[in-house]
């Protein structure tokens, strides 16, 4: 027993917490059941498959916490785990693992059946806790129990939360130590009895579970809804072993930036184009190449790219030339799947058209890349509005409505490329 202890004591000592800010709390040494309790679950983690056991839905309640836990230790609200983690709680907190739960989610409760609608909680609302505040079904006394020692203020966002991932019955877990983390803590310093370390944290297989339809899922087009998993492990990213966090979470920030990120998509991918002339008929070759994207670019069906080319005359008016559409579009009953043009790691998605001009008047050509990362949303809620609006109760609608007007304004232009008419042309 005295192995094991050392064992798991090495293992939380791993935790990546600035605990030299920690409040000085009144921790104590691990009690006889405290060491039995934890070198079981340390052991059990190691013989069973750690990820299958983690996200095995539906995640039980936490139960109450050890008794001699302080206040804070006490406490799995995200502003409790950001007095110490204070960088990992900044950058969850504008994420959209804390948005999971949001008006475009809540208004559905009126459209959706009662078990699609609690479906959607496995990885929205992962927790037992946070799930009670969005269905009487998970208000349960044992469940309840747990969420007034945990929340003792109550539950204001019932998204992903910091415990979603990293508590299981009061016991932490978290990535390995830094190759390069040197400080180490004493026993008697560790918060909420330290933590347990599992490399799993810092594999895809990790993020799996929510990012990945399931096998009894919808399929369109021979394809699930959600594949970025598969995605990935057919890429050359996977091969050479980079993992979803090594883009999404790099030095470990929790901010898991994607498609709705501007600066985040515009180092992923990269725009290349020419535009010749031979008598007075203009070539146009453009390439949009994935750099650095570990799956299909835009992933899942929601995110749409367009690609526009425009002439640009003296009197900076424009003439649309051409636009394709990066990305896989589907109806809004996810029935049927028209197309998919989505690009490959490491692919390209290329456009060549010719243009010859009715003037001599062309001054310029004139590229856009535009990202709309919502444009399924857009699509679907839109048309539920025109269908539905005078069976939803007046806060559903508002709620649908104030969430339509977020999807449509989450528009970006990414790239703006411009090239001057070769002056072999005569104006």
């Amino acid at each position: 027993m005295a192995v094991a202890r050392l064992v798991a004591v090495e293992e939380m000592l791993a935790a990546d917490n600035p605990l030299d800010k920690i409040y000085d709390m009144p921790f104590e040494r691990f009690q006889l059941t405290n060491i039995f309790l934890l070198m079981t679950m340390f052991v059990s983690c190691l013989d069973e498959n750690f990820i299958e056991s983690h996200w095995n839905h539906s995640i039980s309640e936490q139960g109450q916490p050890p008794l001699h836990f302080s206040a804070l230790e006490k406490n799995l609200d995200p502003n409790a785990c950001g007095s110490c983690h204070k960088d990992q709680f900044q950058n969850w907190e504008k994420s959209h693992h804390a948005k999971s739960i949001s008006k475009g989610f809540l208004w559905q409760k009126e459209v959706l059946s009662s078990k699609e609608y609690q479906s959607c909680f496995q990885c929205h609302s992962p927790l037992a806790e946070t799930k009670s505040e969005l269905s009487i079904e998970y208000q349960t006394p044992g469940i309840l129990n747990s969420k007034s020692h945990n929340f003792p203020d109550g539950i204001s966002n019932p998204s992903i939360l910091c415990a979603s991932c990293h508590i299981r019955n009061q016991v932490r877990f978290g990535p390995p130590k830094r190759i390069n983390q040197t400080k180490e803590y004493p026993v008697k310093n560790l918060p909420h009895n330290g933590y347990i370390a599992k490399k799993e944290f810092e594999s895809s297989e990790f993020c799996k579970s929510c990012h990945t339809s399931k096998e009894t899922g919808i399929k369109l087009g021979g394809k699930k809804l959600m594949e970025v998993y598969s995605e990935w492990e057919n890429s050359p990213f996977a091969k050479e072993g980079i993992q979803c966090q090594n883009c999404h979470m790099p030095d470990r920030e929790h901010s898991w930036k994607g498609i709705h990120d501007k600066t985040f998509v515009q180092n992923s991918v990269r725009p290349t184009w020419s535009v010749t002339e031979k008598n007075g008929i203009f070539q146009i070759q453009a390439e949009l190449k994935s750099l650095s994207v570990g799956h299909d670019f835009p992933t899942y069906i929601v995110p749409k790219i367009y690609l526009r080319f425009y002439a640009i005359q003296k009197k900076a008016s424009r003439i649309l030339l051409e636009e394709s559409v990066i990305g896989r579009f589907v109806n809004t009953r996810l029935t049927e799947e028209y197309f998919d043009t989505r690009i490959k790691p490491l692919g390209s998605h290329v456009v060549r058209f010719e243009y010859e001009p009715k003037q001599k008047t062309i001054q310029e050509f004139l590229w856009e890349i535009e990202v709309d990362p919502d444009e399924q949303y857009v699509r679907s809620f839109e048309e539920e509005l025109r269908e539905k609006e005078n069976q939803l109760s007046k806060q559903s609608k508002e709620l649908l409505q104030e969430s339509l007007s977020e999807k449509k304004n989450s528009r970006y232009m990414l790239f703006t490329l411009s090239l001057k008419v070769p002056v072999s042309l005569p104006q």
